[in-house]
């Protein structure tokens, strides 16, 4: 009996615990169904604000409509309600510039999107809790872009029009140039700078250049619009302005890139010349054209002091100091005959002029017209020395002003090329450099397969050595008083000291280890009379590939992986490497812009 009565008092135990038990386990699955819930919308919420900060670190423009992007995104990755949410959830974009520890700025932005919504309670709503708050926060980082957009605005890009659009190169580039602009945001900086023999470093507002800055997108669309083709091509100099201008900003955690348009060779050297005294030998004698002593008009061999018996001319080139005397060229631009004992305009031999010199002959190698000295960019002064008459002899009668064109030009550019770190099938690399030296631009000409290249042949250049054309060099030669020095008095000369100056240009400021810059480039071929080159814009770009031009056989317009020819003979693996765009086709300009500034956004991400 005992027994019974123990074991029924247990019964009534097992109930007791078996309810406190359930009361636990629903309370348990209760908090579990809560919790879960909670965790769902709090896992939700935070993909949604990752989303929406990526969104508006990619958004064209942060300032202005990246709280709307990270809206949408948000809301299209967390709808309303979503597993029961209670109320609308509440989404908060910042964007803010980050500094260093001087509180300067650094040039990355980051864009943080919070929100929070109310999560439902099912069993805490029986002790009266309703709802729980949850929130989460995302952030995206985006480097600004600081980029200077450099456009040849040379005589050569008016030389043709298109036959169905009637656009010339100048009228394609400024529209491509004016779209590309707006895809950017105002929080970039942007900047333009527009050359011909003399860079455009200021404006009146309506023409000229500006250094980069924020949100002036409007001025530099007045700018690019007003843009006039004329002269000749500084490169050179354009390159390194552009390199101060982003040094100026000074954002070296930004993305820093310079943008050039080109359709051609630089034809324009800066520097300080030595002036020519005149001749001391035989050999030092100089193509003509020479002016008189008035300054007025061009001269004659009966000059005094000039003599047809003495210093006899190469074969086959008169003793005369006029204009169009000589051999034409390839493209059937006159060159200038040997003038015997040019007299010179400055009679001491320690002065020196400071500008730019450049071709206006075309890249004839007969010794067709040079020209300056120039402004090398808006507000600097052209200088001459003492002892020079020189309000009589600028223009293209700068042979009779200067001597030689030195080996290093006026920023310190290797006039002779760039370390080379690779072979070239072409010859370009000679004594450890790439180099122009020897390069003769107006030979080897070929034709496009492509029916709509127009014009549909071009020259690429060649070796000297393999041609015998005039002085069969662009030095001095060797026993006259300027042996191996470039030649002032002959075009292809000067080119070849352009290039090479804009190749070390492009390589100094590509080493420039504090702000990274890349240089990418657009190539327009066909424009005006001057050879096409397929080494010197990859090498600005330091692209590792030399691709195709427009005239070769494997050149396919527009593909996305253009035939690699050979490896780029001064390709830096330690540099930045940009991106290096050619076609000959004036309508593709707009596509190829565009896809430069998808990858500055896509890279500043």
């Amino acid at each position: 009996m005992a027994t019974t009565r123990r074991q029924l008092r247990q019964k009534g135990m097992a109930i007791a615990l078996y309810g406190v038990m359930l009361i636990s386990v629903v309370g348990f699955v209760g908090m579990a169904v809560d919790i879960g819930t909670i965790y769902m919308i709090k896992a939700r919420l935070s993909a949604a604000v990752d989303a929406a900060a990526l969104a508006a670190g990619r958004s064209a423009d942060p300032s202005k409509s990246a709280v709307n992007t990270a809206k949408q995104f948000f809301a299209g990755n967390f709808p309303t309600g979503y597993f029961n949410s209670i109320g609308t959830p509440t989404v908060t974009p910042t964007l803010t510039q980050e500094t260093d520890s001087n509180n300067n700025l650094n040039g990355v932005l980051d864009f943080q999107v919070t929100a929070s919504v109310a999560a439902p309670t099912y069993f805490m709503n029986v002790f009266n809790v309703h709802s729980i708050n949850v929130a989460a926060t995302g952030t995206a980082s985006r480097k600004t872009v600081v980029m200077v957009m450099v456009l040849d605005e040379s005589s050569s890009m008016v030389a043709y029009k298109d036959p169905v659009t009637g656009l010339t190169a100048c009228d394609s580039m400024k529209q491509a140039a004016g779209n590309f602009v707006n895809m950017f945001s105002s929080e970039d900086y942007l900047g333009v700078l527009p050359f011909d023999i003399t860079a455009h470093t200021t404006n009146n507002g309506n023409s000229g250049g500006a250094s980069p800055a924020q949100n002036q997108q409007a001025l530099l669309g007045t700018l690019i619009s007003n843009i006039n083709c004329t002269s000749n091509t500084n490169t050179i100099t354009a390159l390194h302005e552009a390199y101060q201008w982003i040094k100026a900003v000074n954002l070296p955690q930004a993305l820093n890139s310079i943008v050039l348009f080109t359709d051609g060779s630089p034809n324009g050297v800066t520097a300080s010349f030595p002036v020519y005294t005149g001749v001391v030998k035989a050999s030092d004698n100089r193509y003509g054209a020479a002016m008189n002593w008035d300054g007025k008009s061009p001269g004659a061999p009966s000059i005094p002091g000039q003599s047809s018996s003495s210093n006899p001319p190469a074969p086959g080139i008169a003793n005369s100091c006029n204009d169009n005397t000589g051999i034409q060229d390839s493209n059937g631009t006159w060159g200038n005959a040997l003038c015997i004992n040019m007299k010179a305009v400055c009679t001491n031999a320690g002065d020196h002029v400071y500008g730019t010199i450049s071709q206006t002959g075309g890249q004839n190698s007969y010794g067709a017209h040079t020209y300056g000295p120039a402004p090398p960019y808006d507000g600097a002064t052209v200088t001459y020395g003492a002892s020079c008459n020189s309000a009589n002899y600028p223009g293209n009668y700068i042979r009779q002003l200067i001597a030689y064109i030195p080996d290093t030009d006026f920023y310190g550019n290797n006039l002779h090329g760039v370390v080379a770190t690779g072979a070239s099938p072409h010859g370009t690399v000679s004594n450890g450099l790439d180099t122009r030296d020897y390069w003769l631009f107006q030979t080897n000409n070929e034709c496009s397969p492509d029916s709509n290249v127009v014009p549909g042949c071009k020259n690429v250049g060649d070796l000297w050595a393999n041609y015998n054309v005039g002085m069969n060099s662009n030095f001095f030669p060797a026993g006259s008083t300027y042996a191996g020095k470039f030649r002032p008095d002959q075009p292809n000369s000067i080119v070849a000291a352009s290039m090479n100056g804009t190749m070390d240009q492009a390589n100094t400021i590509r080493k420039d280890t504090t702000y990274n810059i890349r240089i990418n480039v657009i190539y327009l071929t066909g424009n005006g009379s001057d050879s096409v080159d397929r080494e010197f814009l990859p090498i600005l770009a330091n692209t590792q590939w030399i691709i195709p031009l427009p005239y070769d056989s494997q050149y396919v317009a527009g593909a996305t992986n253009p035939t690699q020819l050979y490896q780029n003979p001064a390709f830096q693996s330690t540099q930045q490497v940009g991106t290096y765009l050619v076609t000959a086709d004036k309508n593709q300009l707009t596509q190829m812009f565009t896809q430069l500034a998808s990858e500055a956004l896509r890279l500043s991400h």
